[in-house]
């Protein structure tokens, strides 16, 4: 509890240092060769937590690019939204002060359909190389549903049980409940279920490719976090590396690490909370080579990275072009290969 108070506490200080007017927003706007783009429409709103004192600009940009705002905020920060036909549409979010934003507009250009899945998978076998098929959506066979054919990645998951979130008595009777509870519902009881939603976990997932010139590139430079297309539409060519990747994750918290997370929450108070920079990666799989030279290949890509579930689960957005040797990643909406996903996906 005291730990809760400590963080309600450095969050509201956070909050006052956001209650400050913001004089002046200008906005650049420019495409991927960083020239200026002019006629773009752009809307600069300084939010109040008062919806009345919101104001809202509205302009175009001039043969500069730029176009500029005046306002006052509360509390809140400043939404800026720029749109121009033939280009994706970008959005940001400011606190408050002046800001100089240079916002980049990346041009639409040969959208092509693509499988495109969001997946939520469950680790059916624990300390084994599992292969997953990214045309199919699933594992590949003996695992899963057996649909899967190829393996565009391999996955291993370890966990360590690290005991139970809940005190002894506690969990007697939360036993007894959830029994009740299924046994109403004419559901038998399943203690290998009850335990993973109830312990504590540690865990890693180690992901590798299936040839040594297949593998992955992190996208940093023309990763757009706050387009509709954050990613550049080409995969790259080279650059992919194939050594094994590993992501570490736990569902408990450490004493150190209570100290450590209220000592980056005081940082934040007087340094500022820093800049996020998210970034993206392109996949290069199905590889066929010949002396050493790739001669067939197919491309994918992540918006972000793979998130693991402690218990055992993993999470992942992927973009997938099923024709060999295109790199083309730029998605046209509603345009979804994999036909059973109904969610509309950004490009």
């Amino acid at each position: 509890m005291k730990m809760k108070v400590s963080f309600i506490v450095v969050w509201g200080l956070l909050g006052m240092l956001a209650s400050v007017h913001a004089e002046s927003v200008q906005v650049t706007v420019v495409d991927e060769s960083r020239f200026p783009i002019e006629g773009a429409d752009v809307i600069i709103e300084f939010v109040s937590s008062l919806q009345k004192n919101s104001k809202v600009h509205r302009g175009n940009t001039g043969s500069d690019g730029e176009f500029a705002a005046k306002g006052k905020i509360f509390f809140n920060g400043v939404f800026v939204k720029v749109t121009k036909s033939g280009y994706y549409e970008v959005k940001k979010i400011v606190g408050g002060g002046d800001h100089r934003i240079t916002m980049v507009l990346r041009k639409v250009e040969t959208p092509v359909p693509l499988f495109v899945r969001e997946m939520l998978l469950k680790i059916p076998l624990f300390n084994e190389w599992l292969g997953f098929d990214f045309e199919v959506g699933d594992w590949v066979a003996p695992q899963g549903r057996g649909r899967g054919r190829t393996k565009d990645l391999l996955f291993k998951f370890n966990r360590e049980y690290m005991g139970s979130e809940y005190g002894e008595k506690e969990l007697k009777t939360l036993i007894a409940r959830v029994k009740k509870i299924r046994e109403d519902r004419g559901e038998k009881w399943d203690a290998e279920a009850f335990r993973v939603q109830t312990a504590e976990w540690k865990s890693s997932l180690q992901i590798k490719f299936p040839s040594e010139l297949a593998g992955m590139v992190e996208e940093k430079s023309g990763y757009l976090p706050y387009s509709k297309m954050k990613m550049p539409h080409l995969a790259p060519k080279e650059g992919y590396r194939s050594e094994e990747i590993v992501v570490n994750k736990k569902s408990y918290r450490t004493e150190k690490d209570e100290r450590e997370s209220l000592e980056e929450l005081r940082s934040y108070v007087k340094n500022g909370v820093p800049e996020i920079k998210p970034t993206g990666y392109f996949i290069r799989t199905r590889v066929t080579e010949v002396g050493g030279n790739v001669i067939k290949a197919n491309y994918a890509k992540l918006p972000k990275m793979i998130s693991v579930g402690a218990a055992g689960s993993i999470n992942f957005i992927y973009y997938f072009n099923p024709v060999v040797n295109d790199r083309n990643l730029e998605y046209r909406p509603k345009s979804n290969l994999a036909t059973e996903q109904r969610r509309f996906y950004d490009p």
